[in-house]
């Protein structure tokens, strides 16, 4: 493993990451990208409060139906978890989606037959929002700093980290892959808790979260699926998904003739008319990526008017910030029956869950990092969830959704001689994305306690480190991992 410091520009240079290999079969990368007030990073290159309780003592299986009823009537809120009794935090590995970034497909088509880009399901032009598809926001880069300041506060009222000045050498972690967003979010966190300070050191690993093709069967997945949505994508389209989809139609209006053939529909079509089918999730997909460009828009801090071409309010009879939670249904339904079903989620997530465990490990035994990140993707949270069975609905988003730059804390207590383990979901809700809210204990974002069933949590959700990591164990398949990869 080789260490270096690699200067970087300013958030208006942004470029995205260059990476080439060389020599002997080592990966090197030359990392070029935008991490605003961070001067450099060492880089070792590797070959309130919203606690919904409720929702997480229901399993994954059962929650299909609330999925968008829960929207109009949210449970009680309350103040952030109160901590294991009788319990000190030892350390904490937070497993983050990376901040706001722009659509992952292409906003302007290359010509009328491309179908591979956001204007191509819309009958208006989509409003750009100044980077290439699938970089990181100047606003989501605000929005994760804004995190960061929270997580240095909070931990620090924790004992974990000190209030104040910078952190000592050795004590805090962050692990990345080599994608832009992720890479970038990494050092959002690290200006937001230690501004001022000597940049932290970010390990990035080209691939971090991928491992041999151990089976994987596409084919197998998509029977998945379909059968946690119940069987039928028809079903899940006419029952709770309707409204939602009726919506996002009258939103979208007509689209491009090129997407309507590809979908199998007539030449002037638009969502309602997209063919669907027990086993073909048709509108459902197509819709999921608009839906939450939506809350990238508004989140973002676009004028009412620019979100949704300001159609929303209108069509949902709902204020902006809870139109958008109410349509994001949809793609946070959608992405559940991708990516949390067992098969998919052991075969695609063990690489991911994996490095947590290890990071775990060393964090019970002394040897690890008190605070350490992983920078990571969505469908990667949704994979660990569906291994670990969990289930959760942040405050102003759909359940199961997986916000921009929120993250999963896995804390680690110690109470007397037994550690525990207790997950923690934290995320900025919806309007605090638009408004850049200051996030405090009097303020905090979202947060909900994830109890794995598996290892027989207590009353505060937090199981006994032998317990998690025994099921941990035994839902990793070890076919899926490249140990090297994750070291």
């Amino acid at each position: 493993m080789t260490t270096l410091t690699v200067p970087l520009p300013s958030h208006a240079d942004r470029r995205a990451p260059q990476i080439r290999s060389s020599g002997r079969g080592a990966r090197r990368i030359a990392v070029r990208m935008a991490l605003p007030r961070v001067t450099g990073w060492l880089i070792a290159l590797a070959s309130g409060g919203r606690l919904l309780s409720a929702m997480s003592a229901l399993r994954p299986q059962r929650v299909a139906a609330f999925a968008v009823a829960s929207l109009v009537s949210l449970p009680a809120l309350a103040a952030l978890p109160s901590p294991p009794q009788d319990a000190t935090l030892k350390a904490v590995v937070l497993l983050s989606r990376h901040g706001m970034r722009g659509p992952t497909v292409a906003t302007r088509c290359s010509g009328p037959d491309d179908t591979r880009c956001l204007d191509a399901v819309a009958h208006d032009p989509w409003p750009d929002l100044d980077v290439s598809a699938g970089h990181l926001t100047a606003s989501g880069y605000d929005r994760v700093v804004t995190m960061g300041r929270f997580y240095r506060a909070h931990y620090a009222e924790a004992g974990l980290l000190p209030a104040q000045g910078c952190p000592a050498p050795g004590t805090t972690a962050f692990r990345s892959d080599a994608v832009e967003r992720t890479t970038m979010t990494a050092g959002a966190i690290s200006d937001g808790m230690f501004p001022g300070c000597n940049p932290s050191r970010l390990e990035i690993t080209p691939r971090l979260y991928e491992g041999p093709a151990c089976g994987f069967e596409e084919a197998r997945a998509a029977k998945a699926a379909q059968a946690l949505a119940g069987g039928s994508w028809v079903d899940l389209a006419q029952g709770p998904l309707k409204e939602p989809l009726a919506e996002l139609d009258s939103v979208l209006g007509r689209f491009k003739p090129a997407a309507c053939k590809a979908a199998g529909a007539p030449a002037e079509c638009s969502l309602a008319t997209i063919p669907i089918s027990a086993a073909n999730r048709g509108p459902i997909g197509i819709a999921s990526q608009p839906a939450e460009q939506f809350l990238m828009q508004y989140g973002g801090g676009l004028a009412a008017g620019e979100v949704a071409w300001g159609r929303l309010p209108d069509v949902t009879g709902k204020p902006l910030a809870e139109a958008i939670g109410y349509v994001n249904a949809v793609h946070a339904t959608s992405d559940r029956m991708s990516y949390m079903p067992e098969y998919t989620a052991r075969k695609k997530g063990s690489p991911v869950l994996y490095p947590v465990l290890r990071a775990l490990q060393a964090a019970v035994e002394g040897r690890g990092a008190p605070f350490t990140f992983f920078a990571s993707h969505d469908d990667l949270i949704l994979n660990v969830a569906g291994m670990l069975d969990l289930s959760w609905q942040l405050e102003s988003y759909a359940p199961f959704q997986v916000p921009p730059g929120g993250a999963v804390a896995f804390e680690v207590w110690q109470h007397g001689r037994t550690p525990l383990i207790r997950l923690v979901y934290y995320a900025q809700t919806i309007q605090q994305l638009h408004d850049d809210t200051p996030l405090t204990a009097a303020q905090p974002p979202a947060a909900a306690v994830l109890a794995p069933p598996g290892c027989k949590p207590d009353a505060t959700g937090a199981c006994t480190w032998t317990a998690f990591r025994q099921l941990a164990t035994q839902k990793i398949e070890m076919a899926c991992v490249d140990p090297k990869r994750a070291e």
